[in-house]
């Protein structure tokens, strides 16, 4: 990588991650060959790691909603992947033993350097003690990323701050009651459908004033 392909890609990788953070990732970038694709939300996944396949080389996807903090430790998750399918390739279960201590290496070069707030990195030390599938599997963790996140129109609210009976709308406009809670997730019936769902404590929604007289809920 040449010294205009590594300015270009400072400035690509500034628009989402801390600006101390940049050198260090350039750097993975260079040893690894990887393709980062930066996608729309994704309710499901915040990133996601590919091996080679065929003619393609490494790749890696990263939601591009994501706020600088929560976006670097996700690409860090990531290519801690890929460090570990380079050393053992598909022989080691994904979040095993060796992607953990990869990862928590990979994160103890950022700690160290003050580049996240004091929350986040009091909680994200917590995390590091034994870091799972993804960081939205912490709630601690999870609702401190999101407190650095940009609002633009109405916040949204946790499912777990409701209470049984509210009212909350999610991304795609569909509309839920909250039944009860369950031993991990929140039992909920979909307005038009009566359907039932479970819904994660972290589900980001926003709620809903109650059904009026004509049977329309309003915020």
């Amino acid at each position: 990588m040449n010294r205009r392909q590594r300015t270009e890609l400072a400035n690509n990788l500034l628009k989402h991650i801390p600006e101390e953070s940049i050198p260090e990732v350039i750097q993975w970038f260079e040893q690894h060959k990887f393709h980062l694709t930066i996608t729309r939300k994704r309710n499901t996944k915040l990133g996601d790691y590919r091996p080679p396949w065929k003619k393609n080389g490494h790749r890696i996807t990263v939601n591009g909603d994501l706020n600088q903090f929560a976006f670097l430790i996700t690409l860090t998750h990531e290519i801690a992947h890929l460090v570990t399918w380079e050393a053992h390739q598909n022989k080691v279960a994904p979040h095993g033993i060796e992607w953990k201590n990869n990862f928590k290496l990979m994160m103890d070069g950022f700690l160290s350097t003050e580049i996240f707030p004091r929350d986040v990195e009091a909680a994200l030390r917590i995390y590091l003690s034994n870091p799972a599938a993804s960081s939205c599997v912490d709630t601690n963790l999870y609702k401190v990323l999101r407190s650095h996140d940009e609002h633009v129109g109405p916040p949204t609210v946790l499912v777990e701050s409701l209470h049984p009976g509210a009212w909350f709308q999610t991304r795609n406009g569909r509309v839920f009651q909250i039944i009860k809670k369950l031993r991990k997730r929140y039992h909920c019936q979909e307005y038009k459908t009566k359907k039932e769902y479970a819904f994660s404590p972290i589900a980001e929604v926003w709620e809903l004033e109650k059904l009026s007289g004509d049977g329309i809920v309003k915020r």
